[in-house]
């Protein structure tokens, strides 16, 4: 059993009116919430999937062009 006692103005109003007070949807959010950011840290802490797109870059060719010229063809393309 756990009583709760909420201290944060918005925490409460998020509680009293999305979760209508109940306490096992509200925990049941949190512990969904902590086990997706504990999933999302792991995948930062292990970047070795992006080893092949690091050595794509390091293979591709230079570009003849300065960055003055690059800088104006993005601009010209998304601006």
């Amino acid at each position: 059993m756990i009583t709760l006692k909420i201290e944060n103005k918005k925490v409460e109003e998020i509680f009293l009116n999305e979760f209508h007070s109940n306490k096992e949807k509200f925990f049941e959010f949190i512990e969904k919430s902590f086990m997706n950011a504990q999933q999302q840290s792991s995948k930062l802490d292990d970047l070795s999937h992006l080893s092949s797109q690091v050595e794509a870059g390091f293979n591709s060719p230079l570009s003849s062009k300065s960055h003055k010229e690059i800088f104006q063809e993005l601009k010209t393309k998304y601006a």
